[in-house]
């Protein structure tokens, strides 16, 4: 048995017979094509495989990016398509290799492991579900229709899009590059759907990633398409709204966003459509707490002056001073600190005692953590 280590050019078919047989039993496409930015040739050394006998066995996928959050960069490795023939389970291989992703991670001064899953692996070595989102559901006729110029995304609108997603808050660092692999791939997230830009005096001023139905499901499902990743104006955006409607024959558009889109909440409010609050469909990982904090150490001098808030950070704990009140968490809940959680997890900055520290902390915290959209893995 090989590994772990990164994939061999020459190993690349049988890493796609492996992770398609796992999660494309269904026929529905490969994940290769689906995910372009994970199993690019540029990326095989992050592709970290075991091998038996000239055979991948086992697989943990990772990705590199940065993302930004307030202004604030950091490196964050996505984990994605972990598959292990059940000939081979029950050996720890994948525990193996999830745990030479961290080595790896760490080699390249990530700050955050976002996973696409929330199994026991994961959970074990700290992972945690944090991120605070919303969904919301449009229903046919609710919003009137409004003429609006919509098209599918052509070559010549990826600089447009690339700019209007970079003037989102919170978002990944993403290249043109990046974006145009993403789009042709015509799979976002976990399923079927293409991308569309909303025009105004012949410009960009919008886009949507959308999942369509999908048909031969339960009813709801069929009827339903998704937005799970918007840029741009949403004013434009909820203009739109009934001509995608019409454009998939749906009788519901849900739109998943981040708890801190505020425009997007009061122009829906406003038409009588609340949101339900939903969390992150997978699990994080802090890997660098004493970092995270640091990075966020000039925003949160802003708030509450130079040195309100003071912490330390030892390897399994963090202890947090404000004002004379001082609090310990273990050093892996501070991602549910910082970003926050959905119920019916629990919500640390409640668990400390009335004060000043607790005041400060709810002053700044949390942050909002970038919703994956086209960087899902």
């Amino acid at each position: 048995m090989e590994g772990p280590r990164g994939l061999k050019a020459p190993e690349y078919e049988s890493l796609c017979k492996l992770v398609n047989t796992i999660f494309r039993g269904d026929g529905a496409g490969r994940m290769e094509e689906q995910y372009p930015l994970l199993f690019a040739p540029e990326n095989f050394d992050h592709l970290l495989v075991m091998v038996d006998e000239g055979r991948v066995v086992s697989h943990v996928g990772a990705l590199t990016r940065d993302i930004s959050v307030m202004g604030s960069r950091m490196t964050v490795m996505s984990i994605g398509a972990v598959a292990t023939y059940e000939s081979h389970r029950g050996q720890g291989l994948a525990t193996r290799l999830m745990a030479a992703a961290i080595r790896k991670a760490k080699d390249q001064d990530a700050v955050l492991m976002p996973i696409s899953g929330g199994r026991g692996l994961y959970t074990r070595l700290g992972a945690k579900r944090i991120g605070q989102y919303a969904a919301y559901a449009v229903r046919r006729g609710v919003l009137s229709s409004a003429r609006t110029d919509i098209r599918p995304a052509k070559p010549s609108d990826l600089t447009a899009m690339t700019r209007l997603y970079a003037k989102e808050s919170s978002r990944y660092v993403r290249s043109t590059a990046d974006l145009k692999k993403v789009v042709e791939a015509a799979w976002i997230c976990d399923r079927d759907g293409e991308t569309l830009v909303i025009r105004q005096d012949g410009r960009a001023v919008a886009y949507a990633g959308i999942q369509k139905p999908r048909a031969g499901r339960e009813e709801e499902e069929a009827g339903r398409a998704r937005i799970v990743e918007i840029a741009g104006s949403r004013a434009a955006l909820v203009r739109a709204l009934p001509a995608l409607l019409d454009l998939y024959g749906a009788g519901s558009l849900e739109i998943v966003t981040t708890g801190a889109d505020l425009e997007l909440a009061s122009l829906l409010r406003s038409r009588g459509i609340t949101p339900s609050p939903q969390g992150f469909t997978g699990t994080v990982l802090v890997l660098q707490p004493e970092r995270l904090l640091t990075l966020f150490a000039e925003y949160i001098g802003d708030v509450l002056g130079p040195g309100a808030l003071a912490w330390d950070v030892t390897e399994g704990s963090v202890v947090l001073r404000c004002g004379g009140q001082e609090h310990t968490i273990a050093s892996g809940d501070l991602g549910t600190l910082v970003f926050g959680v959905m119920p019916p997890d629990e919500d640390p900055i409640k668990a400390i005692a009335s004060g000043p520290l607790r005041t400060a902390l709810e002053s700044v915290f949390p942050l909002q953590l970038p919703w994956y959209g086209f960087n899902f893995v």
